[in-house]
């Protein structure tokens, strides 16, 4: 062993997991090959050979989504890869182990050989290159180039009706968002029956969410249907396939609206007017921002200016945000869900807003109101339309409990107070008539934004008062 190590080749080991390393050293210290094989803490994009070492061969093996991250999330790691490859080690070798083809393209060369072999059970690529320029690959020609051959594709198939009408809305919708400085919106909602889908714009992303077909559509053809949306977009929209989030939104009952859909946990950080928000789009079936209340938090924040506010049902924040940096005195949010406290945090710590005067409270909101002694001058209440979690007391229908919720809320209104009551029941009817000494103000056309006027029943909006309003 000792005779074959002198002769043995330089070997470097990079990893950016101690634990790995850790691993990897007593491996080769059982192998006996400890003295030829030097480990060391690196990035990926850190890594790069030693000064005067002459070229030589690299072999990898990264994740491919098989045991470690999922396929899709990848892609950037494989296109870090790529890239190191090419700007530090050209005239190299490079071989690597992939179970996902359609990642190894992702690395941006182009492979010389390719072998086929089975990794237990898992059918497994080796590929390999010589880093030379001569095999570099321009990614963003080949994504255009294979996003443009499924556009193609798509429409031969009957998708232009929707490619025709993305591109009418954004003639009107779209352009309308950039004078107005909207960075959020909804671009196209179910418009063609066939094509059941609500698009969202988020900055750079597109949140698609697609409404469950009724049992009368064939379900392979609404499948089909829901595919050739996903390939016509990038290029209607001109847009990263890496960019388009998509879900499946089925009728919510209780708290499923709000409950984790998947764990990638990626937030990405987008404006509204003063405020700016981290929104997730993937991990829930709605992101953290309800775009249909872009109005009505706007006019809370222009209401806010020396009040005392408080947030019901806060959600992550927004209105709270748009209270606070409208000149609000303090602020109170209040949710049963430690999860979107601690994302209302984030919104209000990533708007400078801080310190004792906004107050985060956990507790289901019915008792909350009953126990509160505090008043305050402008309320924003917006239940969910039913709940029946299991850290609350019974459950709650927000068309058979609102009255009952708004009496109790109201009572912590001070004189010439203002509450904000909002649902997105359909079909929801207020009793005004079991509303104790308050008069209720139907604002629901005033709230509804440009972007829903196809939906204006997305949510109805009141603004409640005592009958004293105005009164010392």
């Amino acid at each position: 062993m000792e005779q074959g190590l002198v002769h043995a080749p330089r070997c470097l080991g990079f990893d950016s997991d101690r634990e790995s390393l850790k691993m990897a050293r007593h491996n080769a210290k059982r192998a006996g090959v400890e003295s030829a094989v030097l480990f060391e803490k690196r990035l990926l994009g850190s890594a790069g050979p030693p000064e005067g070492l002459p070229a030589g061969l690299i072999l990898t093996n990264p994740p491919y989504g098989k045991r470690m991250g999922d396929a899709a999330e990848l892609a950037p790691l494989y296109e870090e890869l790529g890239d190191t490859l090419k700007s530090r080690f050209t005239g190299w070798r490079a071989a690597v182990i992939t179970a996902e083809p359609e990642l190894g393209k992702r690395m941006g060369l182009r492979a010389r050989k390719t072998n086929v072999f089975f990794n237990g059970p898992l059918e497994c690529r080796l590929l390999q290159f010589r880093i030379e320029e001569e095999s570099f690959v321009d990614r963003q020609a080949l994504d255009s180039r294979k996003s443009l051959i499924k556009m193609e594709r798509a429409m031969e198939r009957g998708a232009d009706a929707f490619v025709n009408r993305i591109r009418k809305n954004l003639r009107t919708v779209g352009k309308w968002a950039a004078r107005e400085g909207i960075s959020c919106y909804r671009l196209y909602d179910a418009d063609l029956p066939e094509y059941a889908v609500a698009v969202d714009r988020y900055d750079g992303w597109v949140h698609v969410q697609e409404y469950a077909a009724p049992a009368s559509v064939d379900a392979a053809k609404a499948a089909a249907r829901l595919n050739d949306i996903i390939a016509v977009l990038p290029g209607a929209l001109g847009v990263g396939e890496d960019r388009i989030v998509l879900k499946v939104r089925r009728r919510q009952k209780g708290q499923s609206q709000y409950e984790k859909q998947g764990g990638k946990g990626k937030f990405v950080e987008v404006t509204e007017g003063p405020c700016r928000f981290l929104v997730n789009l993937t991990d829930y079936l709605d992101t953290g921002l309800f775009l249909d209340h872009r109005i009505t938090r706007e006019m809370i924040g222009s209401m806010a200016a020396g009040k005392r506010f408080l947030n019901l049902f806060c959600y992550t924040g927004a209105a709270t945000v748009h209270a606070a940096l409208g000149g609000a005195q303090s602020t109170v949010s209040v949710d049963l869900s430690a999860t979107y406290l601690e994302w209302t945090g984030r919104n209000l710590e990533l708007n400078g807003i801080r310190g004792v005067k906004h107050r985060l409270e956990q507790a289901d909101c019915r008792e909350w109101v009953r126990s509160c002694g505090d008043r305050f001058d402008l309320i924003f209440l917006d239940p969910p339309t039913f709940s029946n979690s299991k850290r609350m007391r019974g459950t709650f229908d927000v068309q058979r409990d609102h009255a009952s919720l708004i009496n109790d809320t109201a009572r912590l209104l001070a004189p010439g107070g203002d509450l904000i009551f909002s649902t997105n029941r359909a079909k929801f009817k207020m009793d005004t008539g079991s509303l104790k000494g308050l008069i209720a103000e139907d604002i629901t056309g005033k709230t509804i934004p440009k972007d829903f006027e196809r939906n204006p029943r997305i949510h109805t909006c009141w603004k409640i008062r005592g009958r004293d309003y105005g009164r010392v």
